[in-house]
């Protein structure tokens, strides 16, 4: 893959895309936008797998796997962090 090279196109958010982040394994993406929501992309189908809609008040600017690829943490606008777990598909408390 060269640099610049057009990786993936597909419509899922609604609004910018703020953050961007690999799955360790380099199966998934994951996007965060705007429209405060969270899509977890199948990155070899170009295909959402999942998307978590409307779990902060605020645009989500930050998005980062953890090192196992099982959670995904977020940052928002509204000031919170938040925890997602991939396996069950839900925030973590």
């Amino acid at each position: 893959m060269e640099t610049g090279e057009n990786i993936m196109t597909g419509e899922g958010h609604k609004d910018w895309i703020c953050g961007v982040d690999f799955h360790p394994a380099g199966s998934h993406l994951v996007t965060s936008g705007s429209d405060r929501a969270l899509k977890l992309w199948d990155f070899m189908n170009s295909s959402i797998a999942h998307t978590f809609n409307d779990v902060h008040t605020a645009p989500i600017w930050k998005v980062k796997f953890h090192d196992t690829g099982d959670f995904v943490l977020t940052a928002s606008g509204d000031g919170a962090m938040k925890l997602f777990d991939l396996n069950a598909l839900k925030v973590r408390q």
